[in-house]
């Protein structure tokens, strides 16, 4: 027979020669061969086939007993779809009822293809997440106006004078300034100087949370690779940031005062060790949700916290430098130091100066905290305390000076605490060195001027650091004397400005704090100081 056009000819099975001998066998076991098979399989398709056909005529003559089914009863009966009035013929009506009643109507089943895969959908999620969060941080970006803009350094941002400090000096009437201010000579400066110390309005916001997290904090979601490294291994430092947070949380439920005292205690340990003693990075800050307004460090140094005023600093100091993502824990770090003991030769690494910039030629704290230490007089330069690594008075012709550093010497200077007695550098043919002028020209302005204290004073000063130096806060220069004309050497009276914490050189509250004299000690041991 041929192949129509258009269609494949199938190959006839051909059974192999193992099953032709098994059906050889199997005929001679049976005694049947295979055209008497064949012969018996027809009869029996054929005696089925009968005995269905009389079942079907069996099952219509029972249908026509129950059912009056005539033609002509048909005929009368209008068909489903039909208008009324509309007839059909006696054959359409037998045969539709007969079809009816022996076939049963199937309603047929709609399936519905699912046309997006498992996989699709779950990018179609990931995509919907991604651009909800890079809306909210467009959103962030597009509204500078909402947020809270931070008064700049050379500026006061207000006139509201703070309260006297704790050590109690000597103070002179706001009249007596006032007096003072208009005897001063007039002169054209691009900055304002301030007469006193200037806090905010409600006085106890010195410490402001920013009102955005930085980028780098912001960016990371949780899936990176470090990320989940950090969620199956738990990092000691993580368990310490969280004990942090925990100790913190208790100091805020106790309600005993002697029960505060010891977790106090307890806290300011966390913060000193995280400060100097940690290994930390981005990933590790995020996960414990240091810079969290609400369970971070600012739940420590916000306005309505209580907490010491010491607490307080430290935590800002900490959450500053983690701010801007600067994690190193090394108190050298951004120094580049030679061997051996003379620290003439260090300096600061462009690199890091590139990445952190920072300027001492502002009036005021800034960013600084009370009490803030450094283990070298380059490192005040590095962080902006101080403007010069080895000079005492740094400052600026028409601005005058900024800040100062106690140190030792042959001056004969004088540490009271709250008032100092210090000596200008040693001018020539009655001319002032450039340094006293700056000092001259601070006392006529009444501009704060930063005081930073070094363990070179002689021992017998009670203020003076342990080891390093130590920030410890805005002076003004009352008044000054020549105390020898042919060599210009002036000496100057500095009171310590309104409004300040007590310097921190004792209790529980000093500073250097025992984490920073431990890393002090291994760094001269290690650099052969």
């Amino acid at each position: 027979m041929a192949v129509p056009e258009g269609r494949t000819e199938i190959p006839r099975f051909q059974p192999p020669a193992w099953m032709v001998r098994a059906a050889q066998n199997s005929a001679k076991l049976s005694g049947v061969g295979p055209e008497a098979l064949a012969k018996r399989m027809q009869e029996a398709k054929e005696e089925r086939g009968k005995v269905n056909v009389s079942a079907l005529a069996k099952k219509i003559a029972e249908i026509k007993e129950t059912q009056n089914l005539s033609a002509f009863n048909l005929a009368e009966r209008p068909k489903a779809g039909q208008e009324q009035g509309s007839e059909v013929s006696e054959e359409q009506g037998s045969a539709a009822q007969t079809q009816a009643a022996v076939s049963p109507t199937i309603e047929p089943k709609v399936i519905t293809r699912i046309v997006e895969d498992k996989r699709k959908t779950q990018v179609d999620k990931q995509d919907k997440r991604r651009a909800k969060k890079e809306k909210v941080r467009t959103k962030q970006t597009k509204e500078p106006e909402e947020m809270v803009t931070p008064a700049p350094r050379k500026e006061p941002t207000s006139s509201v004078f703070a309260e006297s400090s704790a050590t109690g000096a000597r103070r002179e009437a706001a009249a007596s300034v006032s007096a003072a201010a208009d005897a001063a000579e007039p002169m054209d400066l691009d900055i304002l100087p301030t007469r006193d110390l200037f806090v905010s309005e409600h006085g106890t916001d010195r410490y402001p949370v920013p009102p955005v997290l930085p980028a780098w904090y912001t960016s990371i979601t949780g899936t990176e690779y470090r990320m989940k490294e950090i969620n199956k291994r738990k990092p000691p430092a993580l368990v310490s940031l969280d004990a942090l947070k925990n100790c913190a949380a208790r100091c805020s439920a106790a309600k005993k005062q002697s029960e505060l005292k010891a977790l106090y205690e307890e806290l300011r340990d966390h913060v000193h060790k995280a400060e100097i003693a940690l290994t930390v990075d981005k990933f590790i800050v995020k996960k414990a949700n240091m810079l969290s307004p609400v369970n971070g460090l600012p739940r420590i140094f916000k306005e309505d916290a209580d907490f010491p005023a010491d607490l307080k600093a430290d935590s800002y100091q900490l959450y500053n430098r983690w701010y801007r993502a600067d994690f190193e824990q090394d108190i050298l770090r951004g120094i580049l130091t030679i061997k051996g003991k003379d620290r003439n030769g260090d300096r600061i690494d462009p690199a890091y100066r590139a990445k952190f910039p920072t300027d001492a030629k502002y009036y005021g704290q800034g960013d600084l905290v009370l009490g803030q230490w450094w283990p070298t007089q380059l490192c005040t330069v590095r962080d902006g305390a101080h403007g010069c690594p080895q000079g005492g008075i740094y400052g600026e012709r028409e601005k005058g000076a900024y800040s100062i550093v106690l140190s030792g010497g042959t001056y004969q200077d004088q540490d009271d605490g709250d008032t100092i007695e210090y000596s200008g550098t040693e001018g020539k043919n009655f001319t002032p060195t450039e340094n006293t002028n700056h000092l001259i020209l601070s006392q006529k302005l009444g501009n704060p001027v930063r005081v930073i204290r070094s363990a070179q004073l002689a021992k017998k000063s009670r203020f003076r650091p342990e080891i390093g130096l130590r920030y410890d806060g805005l002076y003004q220069v009352k008044s000054y004397e020549v105390v020898d004309e042919e060599k210009a050497m002036y000496r100057f009276c500095l009171e310590r400005c309104w409004g300040q914490e007590p310097i921190r050189y004792e209790g529980a509250a000093r500073r250097p704090t025992v984490f920073e004299i431990r890393e002090y000690d291994a760094m001269r041991a290690k650099k052969g100081w």
